[in-house]
């Protein structure tokens, strides 16, 4: 038969297997995991106290048993504060554990009543949870996947839920209840329902470290290692989907082919290094010209690089090339940054035309500025 004793060691055993979840995931350097791993720990040792509260001190049984399960909520509220890049306000916190410890002490010592240090724990526990609740709910990126922080809400609003519950039902009955390890079935419907608070907490947390580093992942697909510039398979996919929106929509679309000039010559005189500072440097420029959203800048291939442009036609294309090559053959003092020269081929979409179509005109246009001397733009006729 299950005991209360057995709820709580299985309390327990459940922090402990979260704890050496969050302790594989270390490696990350996600910020929070390891307060979460910390309010895991502290949540397993006073789970095992509540369990041998009988045969232990008064003192560990009653205040260090509860300072650890209060610690262990908040430390889990640091773990979401520290995740999301919010303040911790770790000195509120510790005092919010310290005066939880004194108010136990004072229910156990001078006015011993058990239904005071429960509602006192619950309480506690239940701004712990409302605070992380808050903080997921203010923090969700517009990228993120939407269940974690669902998930991690949904289990915040939960243990607030269960612990006025409990504070109700401790209240109502106050003079049938007198400790926790009382063989009570409210007593065994708290215990269970406690036993799964930490847990289940971390459990949210578990979902969003997975979906962050789901996203980081995504990020070093998507994007090359040297410059910042989209993958060319990213650019390919962002391509086809501007290209159906485009049939649908009506309007034009424009492709610019960009090529460093003798980018050959600044390696073999300068440095390979020098060379791919030239690259970074071209992609950050290129930020000031392109939509941020809307526009999508690549790099293809050594040091070519390719900008869509959607609902962007003709001379809006070639106003904005300009505007790039420009920019980027004027040195900067700042980054110590000489400037280079690029050759632009543009291509506007066709009605139907296929993105390898598009590509091979722009291609040629990008050939054409070559021939006629480089370090200019040539719009490929339509």
């Amino acid at each position: 038969m299950l005991t209360n004793v057995h709820v709580l060691l299985i309390g327990a055993l459940l922090c402990l297997l979260m704890m050496l979840v969050m302790l594989s995931m270390w490696r990350s350097r996600i910020p929070g995991v390891k307060e979460w791993t910390g309010g895991n720990l502290l949540g397993l040792a006073g789970f095992v106290l509540y369990a041998f509260g009988r045969e232990l001190p008064p003192l560990i049984a009653y205040e260090v048993a509860n300072a650890l399960y209060a610690a262990a909520g908040a430390a889990v509220l640091v773990g979401f504060r520290r995740f999301f890049g919010r303040p911790a306000h770790v000195p509120w916190v510790v005092a919010s554990v310290a005066v939880v410890t004194v108010a136990v002490a004072i229910f156990h010592y001078q006015y011993d009543s058990f239904v005071a240090r429960t509602s006192i724990i619950a309480l506690h526990q239940s701004v712990m949870a409302l605070l992380i609740g808050l903080t997921v709910r203010r923090s969700r990126g517009a990228r993120r996947s939407v269940y974690p922080y669902l998930f991690t809400k949904c289990m915040a609003a939960l243990v607030i839920s269960g612990h006025m519950v409990r504070i109700a039902v401790h209240v109502t009955n106050s003079g049938e209840m007198t400790s926790l390890l009382q063989p009570s079935p409210w007593n065994l419907v708290f215990l269970s329902l406690g036993a799964l608070v930490l847990p289940a907490l971390s459990f949210g947390a578990v979902l969003l470290v997975h979906d962050t580093m789901l996203a980081k992942l995504e990020d070093l697909a998507n994007h090359d290692f040297l410059t910042g510039a989209l993958t060319r398979r990213a650019f390919f996919e962002l391509a086809d989907r501007e290209i159906l929106r485009s049939r649908r929509s009506g309007r034009s679309m424009a492709l610019l082919l960009i090529d460093v000039d003798h980018f050959k010559q600044i390696n073999d005189a300068l440095g390979h290094a020098e060379g791919d500072q030239v690259l970074v440097d071209l992609v950050l420029r290129a930020e000031s010209v392109v939509r941020s959203g809307i526009d999508h800048f690549a790099r293809v291939g050594g040091e070519e690089f390719a900008l869509l442009l959607p609902e962007t036609g003709g001379d809006g294309a070639v106003g904005v090339a300009e505007r790039l090559r420009l920019l980027l053959q004027k040195s900067d003092p700042d980054s110590h940054s000489a400037g280079c020269s690029v050759s632009i081929g543009i291509a506007v979409s066709r009605k139907d035309e296929p993105l390898r179509d598009m590509m091979r005109r722009a291609d040629l246009a990008l050939y054409q500025a070559k021939q006629q001397g480089r370090n200019r733009v040539v719009l490929q006729a339509a």
